[in-house]
């Protein structure tokens, strides 16, 4: 009897050694993910890489290191091993889905369109995520590339259901009504962009050619001589002055 019950009270105490060593093995783990987010937010990214790193060395079963992970390398622009991250990450908790949205922008990155929708629609597809319109807005960027307007615009919707003052959201409506050539649409949608992100440059050269477009030259002038004194040296901005130029003669 004495046996069996210092064996078991000898398993009584590997485990809490076990229990023990694994909190302060959390502790060190958190302590680098912490040290990772403000690399990140410092614009570090291969300092983050390797706080992020360590972190998972201390905890390899932990997701949000993992897509943690991956947002440093895609700041690194290093796509390949940010999508392997974010593959990690949902691996180990399917309905993340914040991270099957960065694993979106990763495909995104390495130019895989297809890809890149079918992550942003896994992303959607969890009722508890709790920024779905980023996903949307991802979603119709994608769309806009692929030459599928029509559905861009449908996201963009989506988007502005959930966010209805998201200045980016109605700038990419516009720009997609322009590209439709909805011109008072456009216009109305670009609008409501540089109200309420006055320092919108993409915005108002959308604006400018929407302007040119319907024959109204002198609000053309003005929205694309907003684009140069927002970002004066952009290739944006090089384009505006050729307009601007144009619009002179």
């Amino acid at each position: 009897m004495r046996g069996r019950i210092v064996i078991v009270l000898l398993g009584c105490v590997l485990a809490a050694c076990a229990t023990e060593q694994a909190a302060v093995m959390d502790e060190k783990a958190d302590t680098h993910y912490n040290l990772g987010v403000a690399r990140l937010a410092s614009g570090d990214a291969k300092q983050a890489i390797a706080e992020f790193s360590q972190a998972i060395g201390d905890a390899s079963d932990n997701s949000v290191y993992h897509n943690a992970l991956g947002l440093a390398y895609l700041m690194d622009r290093r796509p390949d091993q940010a999508v392997a991250s974010f593959q990690r990450a949902v691996q180990l908790d399917p309905k993340f889905s914040d991270a099957y949205n960065n694993l979106g922008s990763a495909y995104v990155q390495r130019a895989n369109y297809d890809q890149a929708v079918k992550a942003f629609r896994q992303a959607l597809l969890n009722p508890a995520y709790l920024s779905p319109e980023q996903a949307h807005l991802n979603l119709g960027n994608v769309y806009m590339v692929q030459g599928r307007t029509a559905d861009a615009v449908v996201e963009f919707k989506r988007t502005l259901d959930i966010l209805p003052d998201l200045a980016e959201a109605h700038n990419r409506l516009g720009y997609a009504y322009l590209v439709q050539g909805q011109l008072e649409l456009a216009i109305a949608e670009l609008t409501l962009a540089v109200k309420q992100a006055p320092e919108l440059a993409t915005a108002y050269q959308s604006l400018g050619f929407a302007y040119l477009s319907a024959d109204e030259k002198d609000r053309a002038r003005q929205a694309f001589q907003r684009v140069v004194d927002l970002s004066p040296t952009s290739e944006m901005t090089a384009e505006a002055m050729r307009q601007l130029k144009r619009l002179s003669r």
